[in-house]
């Protein structure tokens, strides 16, 4: 849902792309430092510290925003680039994830929602094999990331990672059934 605005935010974060480009920021710095907000995040969150985790979270999410936001509007896509920040997603997912289990989420929970969590990534990924996109459903990663961050500040941690678990599966159920009806147009 929050990908549709993807245009719309990269216009926004023109002026911001256009001074980082300026001083010599590349998209792929921007993806390493939302790698390293993910995991101090997930560090953060280990140790109980579930307010100032969310905002890491928060701040890690930006990057993922900014640095396709700057490759889009500095021209510098590239095939890698792409790569790499669906990888460093993946492993920011899977740390905040462990910490909301270490943290004291209970641990079947922790596994449907990250399992529905790659899942949504990876239906993604093998339906873009057969059909042009494949970005239908309800809980892509950013909402998921919502929900957890507001979860983490209002205290109903359990019940965040609930619904990440029951949201993401029916997303990746969704793109499994989108990709099957449109692969047979």
């Amino acid at each position: 849902m929050l990908s549709r605005v993807k245009a719309y935010v990269a216009t926004l974060l023109s002026p911001v792309t256009r001074a980082l480009a300026r001083i010599g920021v590349k998209p792929n710095h921007l993806t390493f430092l939302g790698l390293i907000f993910g995991f101090s995040s997930a560090l953060l969150i280990s140790f109980s510290y579930a307010t100032e985790g969310a905002f890491m979270i928060l701040f890690s999410g930006l990057m993922d925003m900014l640095d396709g936001a700057l490759a889009r509007n500095a021209g510098s896509t590239t095939k890698f680039g792409g790569f790499l920040d669906s990888v460093f997603d993946r492993y920011v997912d899977v740390a905040i994830f462990i910490s909301l289990g270490i943290y004291g989420v209970n641990w079947l929970l922790v596994s449907l929602a990250l399992s529905g969590a790659l899942l949504v990534s990876y239906t993604r990924a093998r339906a873009e094999h057969v059909i042009p996109k494949c970005d239908v459903g309800i809980a892509e990663r950013g909402e998921r990331l919502i929900i957890i961050v507001l979860g983490l500040i209002t205290g109903y941690v359990q019940e965040a990672v609930a619904l990440v678990a029951l949201l993401s599966h029916i997303t990746a159920i969704h793109r499994v059934a989108y990709t099957y009806v449109y692969s047979r147009k």
